[in-house]
C-alpha cells in the first residue's frame, strides 16, 4: 500500500522495463575500415548501453557463428565483438549462448562493457542473462548478415517470453 508523507503520495513501481528486451546491435558510423555499432542490452531488471567498434564482417561472423544454435542441449556458442578489457578503447559485448535444462532451453549471458568517460572509472559494464528461443535466434543471425553500411540499420535479438533462469 502506498505511504503518505505529509499530504504526497508515494507509489512503488516494480523495478522492471517495459521497453526493449533482448539485445540490440545498431549502426551509427562507418567508414572504409570500420563499423559504430550502439549495443542495447536488457532482461527488463537489468540493462545496458555501450558502443563499439567492428570490422565490416565481423557481425557476419557472428551469426555464421549463432547458426543453428541450438543443434543439441549441450551445445554452447561463445561471441565476442569490440574490445571487452577495460584498457581498450571502444565498448564491447560478450555472448555465451548455451541451454539450461534437457528440454533445450536456452540463454544468452552477456557481458556489456562501454568505454569509461577518462575520470576515474576506466569502464562500465553490466552483466546479465537473457533467456531466448531458437527462433528468435535464427531471426537475428538471418538480419545479422544483412546489416551493412547503412545508418539506423538493425539487428535484434529478441527475449523469450518467459521468467530469466
Amino acid at each position: 500500500m502506498p505511504t503518505t508523507v505529509t499530504g504526497i503520495q508515494s507509489i512503488s513501481f516494480p523495478l522492471e522495463s517495459f521497453g526493449m528486451r533482448g539485445i540490440e546491435f545498431e549502426v551509427i558510423w562507418f567508414d572504409q575500415d570500420a563499423i559504430e555499432l550502439r549495443v542495447m542490452c536488457s532482461n527488463g531488471s537489468f540493462c545496458g548501453t555501450a558502443k563499439m567498434y567492428l570490422a565490416h564482417d565481423d557481425l557476419s561472423k557472428a551469426a555464421q557463428t549463432l547458426s543453428g544454435f541450438p543443434s543439441s542441449i549441450e551445445d554452447s556458442r561463445r561471441v565476442q565483438l569490440g574490445a571487452i578489457e577495460p584498457n581498450s578503447a571502444g565498448g564491447g559485448i560478450e555472448m555465451t549462448f548455451r541451454c539450461i535444462d534437457s528440454a533445450g532451453h536456452a540463454v544468452v549471458d552477456v557481458r556489456l562493457t562501454a568505454e569509461g568517460d577518462g575520470g576515474n572509472c576506466d569502464c562500465q559494464s553490466v552483466f546479465l542473462r537473457i533467456p531466448v528461443e531458437a527462433a528468435a535466434i535464427d531471426s537475428f543471425v538471418e538480419k545479422a548478415r544483412t546489416v551493412d553500411d547503412t545508418k539506423g540499420a538493425k539487428a535484434y535479438l529478441g527475449m523469450a517470453d518467459r521468467s530469466v533462469a
